[in-house]
Formats: C-alpha cells, sequence, structure tokens
C-alpha cells in the first residue's frame, strides 16, 4: 500500500518555509499532495471582494506551477472541505492517506471549520496534523500570566512581551530554519534550475487505486475548478492584479531590503516608496513574517530601538497584536471591543457615505486616498488612518460601513488587522486613538503631502494647483461637504455622551 500524505491549503499558498507542508513531506519521503478546497460559505460573505478574490486566484495559479514544477501536485475543487474531504476519501477508499496537515487558523469561522472538518477526517481513520504557520507567535503562547487565560489590550507591554518571547531559543531556531526556505526562494527567483523534491501526482495516485470506480461526478478537475472560478470573476474585475504568489513576495522582500532602515523616516508619506508592499502576499500566506524577519536579519531587538528596522518590526508585531485580540475576543468582528461604545449614535448619512467611497468630499488628501483605493485595490497606510478617522468623526459614519467597504475594495483585506485598524480610527477598540483626538485632514494633508504629489496623481482635477493653495482649492474643487471644525465638536459630543 502507498503511504502518502495530503496537505491542506487555505492561506499558506507557497512551498517555502510552510510548516505543516514541510513535515508532512518529511513524513511520507516528499509522497505530499496539495488540496485546495472553494468554501462557498467564504464566497458568499458580505464583504466578499472580487479584485482580492481575482488576486488569490492567480496565488493559487502560481502555487499549483511550482508544485508541479517541484515534481507535486495541487487539486482545487469546487466543494467546501466537509463534502471535499467525503468525496476525496471515497474515491481513495483502498488508498487513504497516511495523513491530513494543515497550518493554523485564528479567525473565528476558521476555528470552528478546522475543529469540525479534523473530526470528520480522524473518523476515517487518517491522522491530522497541524502546525503554526502566519503568526509567529500564536495566542496561547503569549499570556499576561503563564498558565492564566488572561491576554493584553494594550499594545505597547503586548509589543515588549512579544519581542521578549521571540528571543527565546526555540523561536530563534525557527527563524534560522527559515534561511534554507530563503535559499530556495532566491534560487527561484534567479531562474536556476532545482532537482524535484516531492514525489507524487494526483494523475499518479488515481492510477494506483485497485478500484475500477470512477470519481464521483461532483470531482472536477484542478484546471476545471480553476479556470472555471477564474472566468466568472473576471467579469467583475475593474483594477489592474498585481503579480502574485511566492518568487514575487520574495523579490518586494528584497527591493524592500535596502530601505528598511528609511523606514520611520519614510512610511508615512503617500508619495514615497516608504512601506513594504508585502501585505498582499502577507494575506494570502505567500510570505510570513518568519520569512521576512529572517529574510531582513531582524533576529535581535530592542523594545526602545528608533531605528527604521524595528519600526517595521513593530508594525508586524501590530498586525499579530490583532490577531490575538480577535482570538480572545471573537465579538469585534460584530461589535466595538469597548462596551461603553456599542451604542454610539451614527449619523450615517447615505449621502455623505457615497461622497466618501467615490472620492468626493471636496478634502483633497481624503479624495486622493479613497480614488487610490477605488482604482488600485490598495492605500497607504498613513492615509487609511486619515480617511477612517473622517468617515467616524467628521461624516459620524459607523466604522463598520467602512470596514466592510474597505474589505469590499483591499486586495489585503483581512479581518483581523482590518477590524483593528478600523476600531482604533473610531476609538472603540482595544488601545485605540483617544476619542478626542481627532485627525485634521488639512493639517494631515500638509504635514504628510506637502508639496501635494500624492493628491495630484489622483486627483487629475489638481494637478495644476499650485502646492500652496492645493490643501485648500476653494473655488477650484469640490465644494467641502462638512465643516471639519464643527463636526469635530459634534463627535466630541458623541462620545461624551456614550
Amino acid at each position: 500500500m502507498l503511504e502518502y500524505g495530503i496537505h491542506w491549503f487555505r492561506r499558506d499558498l507557497r512551498v517555502a518555509g510552510n510548516s505543516a507542508l514541510k513535515w508532512n513531506w518529511k513524513k511520507n519521503q516528499g509522497r505530499t499532495l496539495g488540496v485546495f478546497f472553494f468554501d462557498s460559505t467564504f464566497l458568499d460573505r458580505p464583504d466578499f471582494s472580487h479584485h482580492r478574490f481575482a488576486f488569490f486566484l492567480e496565488t493559487l495559479r502560481e502555487l499549483q506551477a511550482e508544485l508541479r514544477e517541484m515534481g507535486g501536485d495541487l487539486l482545487v475543487l469546487d466543494h467546501g472541505p466537509d463534502a471535499g474531504f467525503e468525496a476525496l476519501f471515497k474515491k481513495l477508499h483502498t488508498q487513504l492517506p497516511s495523513c491530513i496537515t494543515y497550518n493554523r487558523d485564528y479567525e473565528p469561522f476558521a476555528r470552528e471549520r478546522d475543529a469540525r472538518v479534523s473530526q470528520k477526517i480522524e473518523s476515517h481513520g487518517v491522522a491530522v496534523h497541524t502546525e503554526r504557520d502566519h503568526l509567529l507567535i500564536e495566542p496561547h503562547e503569549l499570556q499576561k500570566e503563564p498558565g492564566v487565560p488572561s491576554f493584553y489590550q494594550i499594545y505597547s507591554p503586548f509589543c515588549r512581551k512579544w519581542l521578549s518571547i521571540i528571543q527565546q531559543d526555540d523561536f530563534q531556531d525557527r527563524l534560522s530554519s527559515q534561511k534554507e526556505a530563503l535559499s530556495y526562494l532566491e534560487k527561484r527567483s534567479r531562474g536556476e534550475k532545482i532537482d524535484p523534491f516531492f514525489k507524487l501526482k494526483w494523475k499518479e495516485l488515481w492510477s494506483k487505486i485497485s478500484s475500477p470506480e470512477s470519481p464521483p461526478h461532483n470531482l472536477p478537475s484542478l484546471e476545471d475548478a480553476l479556470d472555471s472560478f477564474v472566468e466568472k470573476n473576471q467579469p467583475h474585475v475593474k483594477i489592474s492584479i498585481p503579480p502574485a504568489g511566492s518568487r514575487k513576495a520574495y523579490e518586494v522582500l528584497n527591493e524592500f531590503r535596502p530601505r528598511a532602515t528609511a523606514y520611520l523616516d519614510q512610511r508615512d508619506f503617500p508619495s514615497v516608496r516608504g512601506t513594504s508592499g508585502l501585505s498582499i502576499y502577507f494575506k494570502n500566506g505567500s510570505i510570513t513574517p518568519a520569512l521576512v524577519l529572517a529574510g531582513l536579519n531582524l533576529n535581535q531587538f530592542d523594545f526602545k530601538d528608533k531605528s527604521g528596522r524595528t519600526q517595521f518590526l513593530k508594525e508586524i508585531v501590530w498586525r499579530e497584536f490583532y490577531y490575538h485580540i480577535l482570538y480572545h475576543r471573537p465579538s469585534v468582528e460584530h461589535e466595538a471591543f469597548l462596551p461603553q461604545y456599542r451604542e454610539l449614535k451614527w449619523e450615517n448619512n447615505e449621502k455623505w457615505f457615497e461622497a466618501w467611497t467615490e472620492g468626493k468630499t471636496g478634502f483633497p488628501i481624503v479624495d486622493a486616498g479613497m480614488r487610490q483605493l477605488k482604482t488600485t485595490g490598495w492605500m497607504h497606510n498613513r492615509v487609511r488612518m486619515i480617511v477612517a478617522s473622517f468617515l467616524t468623526k467628521d461624516l459620524l459614519i459607523d466604522w463598520k460601513w467602512g470596514e466592510k467597504y474597505f474589505m469590499n475594495q483591499l486586495l489585503d483585506g483581512d479581518l483581523a488587522p482590518n477590524n483593528g485598524g478600523w476600531q482604533w480610527a473610531a476609538s472603540t477598540g482595544c488601545d485605540p486613538q483617544p476619542y478626542f483626538r481627532i485627525f485634521n485632514p488639512l493639517l494631515q494633508s500638509e504635514k504628510f503631502d506637502p508639496k501635494g504629489e500624492y493628491i495630484k496623481k489622483y486627483i487629475p482635477e489638481l494637478r495644476g494647483v499650485h502646492a500652496d493653495e492645493i490643501h485648500q482649492p476653494g473655488s477650484l474643487y469640490i465644494r467641502p461637504i462638512v465643516d471639519h471644525a464643527v463636526q469635530k465638536e459634534k463627535a466630541l459630543s458623541l462620545y461624551r455622551r456614550s
């Protein structure tokens, strides 16, 4: 009987440094096959994005090609995992795998799904093995007190604890182990020939099944399933989709490497390439924080260090902080973290919301950001804070409206950091911006886009306006839909009454 394993890909769409895939590969001496399931529950979410899905499909294409190039394979099924595994096991009943592996996820839906599906897999006598992957430190590993179920609600102590844990031997070993993965990615980036290290394809497995039973009619081929989704989704794609996959993610990391030292000074200026550009690759697991830290040699650091490299690391810690919050308090997906702000009496003016989404508020820095989002599927992080503050504290519109719109548009839309960022801006989350600190869009514009370069890039009607006038273009542009000073006082009153 052939001994082999199946790795269930989810948000870990890469080979390099894939913890559970590597474990499976070692156990089965290279005879590991990949499978991916399209879950209709995921595709039916109200915050589903056709653009993000298009990028996801391209990431799957890249993974499929890589696995086949390396002697392996990826089967993409138009089923959720419950029905998908049942169909697979029905066909493979004479050649069941020795194990199913997957990397752990921390979102509420994923945790429930994984517990349910794992139980069903094990009922067939197939072992399940999971590993840590897209977080460096998992929620159960970082507690206020050892052995006591408690979690940090303030970022600074969380970050200090995170930085101390990551310097422990086992975590340092994990970072060191990524060097092999980086070497592999470097060879692929240079186009060097790499000897295949996987030793089984789905076609070969089907041929070894002794039963003459034909595949279930609901078990489509890889090409049919993937191409069908691409074909159905393509008419909805209105922007240019960037290159996807782990090789491209590695190239983006390499390009950021020499710029990392200037990250602290340049990250807040949207007209400058000051950020890493890695967020869209983190989302699908084309690259992970472990690979990034290893690639930037960020294995030693000090919380008080003010360098650009350490500041970049702290932004990765913010990402993990929001994942921990979502894990410990899953209700934040649908409500404010702080109870006193769950019943805020938002005005929710629909015309103002539409003007915000269209980039027609009359505030140039806000409008530039919203137009960048709509035309590229991405927005600079400083501008994300500005537009989020403007929606909630100038327009007095529920942060959940903005959170959903971002998820509908962002290529890097990710539940935990998107939810955390919106609740930070709206002052409703854990360790948020205090409600009385309200961004002045004019001052933000003058400080972070002083020459109006970013504004002019996304608002063509202002390209001929001098830098001295561009932040308040007056009659040369759309009349502001609100008076910031008036709205600020209304926002303060709104929060005080809560």
